[in-house]
């Protein structure tokens, strides 16, 4: 059979997702820069963007950098300001171009059909909102051009998208002891050259900033541990079932947060659930062997879940790694059910009042269905894994009638 020629793989996505890709594109615009009932909350990061922006570009260049996400993030924060249209226009457009490359960026079409169809209602579903108004979707993109090139042996390249994506947003740092655990797996040593050479990169950016701004090194990762329990998040979820009754709500760090009596121990628990989360996916991929996309949806799945805040946005970090399965209603469910909360609940201190009762009971349950789903999604993939690891075993073998195993068009 001949190889499918690059246009044509393309022109192929682009058939597969185009027309929610199109809707996709006119909707986030839509709500990016568009006058309507939730403008102001959906556009002050864009606000906050505009704002390093223009203090990173006031004399001394570069002296001003961000304090809540690293100094590298500023290339996508620049480009708006250039932009002679009004910045969140510019910013918007700047992410939906980022959106076209993602969802046309896969080289794995012909091993998982739909995928760009995939990535569009799971995007629609969960993201709409957000997706053009906030930088996440530059991270993610990166982090999963790093996974593409690792699922197809081209590891210097997954290395290197996964160092720019991290410089970008820290998450995609997490997929490279992944890597690692999957390249040794694949070829029976360690990458240490690769290694030294991503860290070597890292660190020269690292220097420069330190000579140029000392007091920013630091500050994302200060930001994170004195910011308490956004809304959404797990722990948020954790503080309002064992404290209903004395939860209160306030802004602070620049979203909504829950605050309850035992604050410290459901801090610590979700500290250690990541930690012992993290572990148990990399002790997995060096024992089950599982394919890199396994692993780093696992990895990023249990960064989300446990960290202080799960804003929409967070879901265009697993997005793209969610569509190499057949479309999951677990997956559909919590999409939905985040842009229930985001921006439609958010309201309710001001219809209601005081407080987000519903708003947090409702991301509870959307952080129920969603641990849920990705668990029986794991269960799957490590039998899965084990049934081909017996096949490969010298001691099988195969019966007189062997029945195909075919997916489901929506799994549970």
């Amino acid at each position: 059979m001949a190889a499918v020629s690059r246009p044509s793989r393309v022109a192929a996505r682009w058939s597969d997702g185009g027309g929610l890709l199109v809707l996709l594109l006119v909707a986030g615009t839509l709500f990016a820069v568009g006058d309507h009932t939730f403008t102001q909350s959906v556009s002050s990061d864009v606000a906050l963007y505009r704002h390093y922006a223009s203090a990173a570009l006031a004399p001394p260049v570069l002296h001003a950098l961000p304090r809540e996400y690293p100094a590298a993030a500023l290339a996508a924060f620049l480009p708006g300001e250039a932009v002679p249209a009004h910045y969140a226009l510019g910013f918007a457009v700047l992410a939906a171009f980022a959106v076209v490359l993602l969802v046309l960026s896969s080289d794995g079409l012909e091993r998982h059909p739909g995928w760009s169809h995939r990535v569009c209602v799971y995007m629609i579903a969960g993201t709409v909102v957000v997706v053009f108004a906030r930088y996440d979707i530059f991270p993610a993109l990166a982090g999963f051009l790093a996974v593409e090139g690792a699922r197809r042996g081209r590891w210097g390249r997954a290395w290197a998208w996964a160092a720019v994506g991290g410089l970008l947003k820290l998450f995609p740092f997490l997929l490279l002891p992944g890597f690692v655990l999957v390249e040794r797996a694949h070829t029976g040593k360690w990458p240490v050259r690769r290694a030294l050479a991503a860290g070597g990169a890292v660190g020269l950016f690292v220097l420069g900033q330190f000579v140029v701004a000392p007091a920013s090194l630091l500050s994302p990762v200060s930001y994170e541990m004195r910011r308490g329990f956004e809304l959404s998040s797990l722990p948020g979820s954790l503080t309002l079932l064992v404290d209903p009754l004395h939860v209160e709500w306030g802004m602070a760090f620049g979203s909504t947060e829950v605050v309850g009596g035992v604050h410290a121990v459901i801090a610590a628990v979700a500290t250690v659930a990541m930690v012992l989360g993290l572990l148990f996916v990399w002790v997995l991929a060096n024992k089950r062997r599982l394919p890199v996309e396994v692993v780093s949806l696992a990895v990023l799945s249990v960064v989300v879940l446990t960290n202080k805040a799960f804003a929409a946005q967070y879901l265009i970090w697993l997005v793209p790694f969610w569509a190499y399965w057949p479309m999951r209603r677990g997956w559909v469910a919590a999409a939905a059910l985040t842009t229930l909360v985001y921006p439609l609940l958010y309201e309710e201190a001001h219809i209601w009042g005081p407080g987000f009762y519903l708003a947090t009971a409702v991301a509870a349950l959307r952080n129920v269905v969603l641990v849920v789903a990705t668990v029986r999604w794991l269960a799957e993939q490590l039998r899965r894994e084990g049934d081909r690891a017996i096949e490969r075993s010298p001691d099988f073998e195969t019966g007189p009638v062997q029945i195909a195993e075919r997916p489901s068009v929506m799994a549970g």
